[in-house]
């Protein structure tokens, strides 16, 4: 009633009498709701990262870690969150942690609590595993190819290793719209198997071939086209129920899933504990694979139907 007495929208009420403005452009917070509005203190992720990477270091430490400790409280969360958690939020990225306090357990200890994943990877993991003998799940649809491998029946996931070289580790290899549809619309299906998957005191490895740095122009290629907001939001609810027995890897590709997986399950638990979506990129980004062409787009683009009657024909397949 007081906002009706005043003729005036809801938004234009708030920003009139309660301004508030980006830390980074000086630009008035755009308004959607009131909870956002007085939540936001940045129009978008990425001018708060650019903020935290220009401003003075005791203002955006100070920043940083209030920002991390209304975070914690306010999701319940027992660990500090993994760099791929933050990167598909408006947190500040590992990295812009690591310039302002030295490393993320450090920012985790003066917060009291312990990072998800603080282990660094293993050197095992930079061994030749391609000619581990692989098995790959009966259901699989588009198997990848490895040097050694065979088909047999898995309880879950996609790929894993044979008795006598098992590790306790599983692989789910994902398309993008596979991965998006898993954790949207067979999100309640999809917790079932990672609860089955530690009931038997495994770990799950979900490896979605394709490159993070282009999931919305994927996104735009694909025939269903999915809310990534959404779907980032699933993804960062079940790493804070499982974050102990499984985590989300992009990959780059198909081509680099298929170097990724057997180092994952050769190394097995050595990997438990590291935040490998990280570190892989690391290595993408140092040995210049982050540059070739990973033909995602181009796989998805031609598998996409065209005519009427084959979206018809695609759209029944699917169902």
């Amino acid at each position: 009633m007081h906002i009706k007495a005043h003729n005036m929208l809801l938004g234009e009420y708030y920003v009139k009498h309660y301004p508030r403005f980006d830390k980074l452009t000086e630009k008035p917070i755009e308004f959607k709701n009131a909870k956002q509005y007085f939540s936001m203190d940045f129009n978008s992720p990425e001018n708060m990262r650019r903020w935290c990477l220009q401003a003075p270091e005791d203002e955006t430490k100070k920043y940083v870690l209030e920002k991390f400790q209304k975070r914690l409280e306010k999701k319940n969360l027992r660990h500090g969150p993994s760099s791929l958690y933050l990167k598909t939020g408006d947190w500040p990225t590992l990295d812009i942690i690591k310039k302002l306090f030295g490393s993320y357990t450090a920012l985790c200890d003066t917060l009291g609590v312990e990072p998800a994943y603080n282990k660094n990877l293993c050197k095992e993991f930079f061994e030749n595993c391609n000619n581990a003998e692989i098995w790959i799940d009966t259901r699989e649809n588009k198997p990848l190819s490895f040097e050694n491998s065979l088909i047999h029946k898995l309880d879950f996931g996609d790929y894993t290793l044979p008795p006598q070289n098992y590790t306790y580790t599983h692989v789910e290899r994902k398309s993008f719209s596979d991965f998006a549809a898993t954790v949207t619309n067979g999100y309640d299906r999809f917790l079932r198997e990672i609860e089955r998957c530690k009931s038997l005191g495994c770990y799950l490895f979900i490896v979605v071939e394709a490159d993070y740095r282009d999931l919305f122009k994927i996104n735009q290629s694909v025939y269903k086209k999915f809310n990534m907001k959404y779907v980032f939001s699933r993804l960062r609810a079940i790493e804070e129920q499982f974050s102990d027995c499984c985590q989300f890897v992009f990959s780059g590709s198909r081509k680099d899933s298929e170097e990724l997986i057997p180092k994952i399950l050769h190394c097995g638990k050595k990997l438990w504990k590291v935040d490998l979506q990280y570190f892989w990129e690391k290595e993408l980004e140092k040995n210049g694979l982050d540059r070739r062409e990973s033909g995602t787009l181009q796989e998805i683009q031609e598998s996409k139907p065209r005519g009427s009657f084959k979206r018809r024909l695609y759209r029944r397949r699917r169902g």
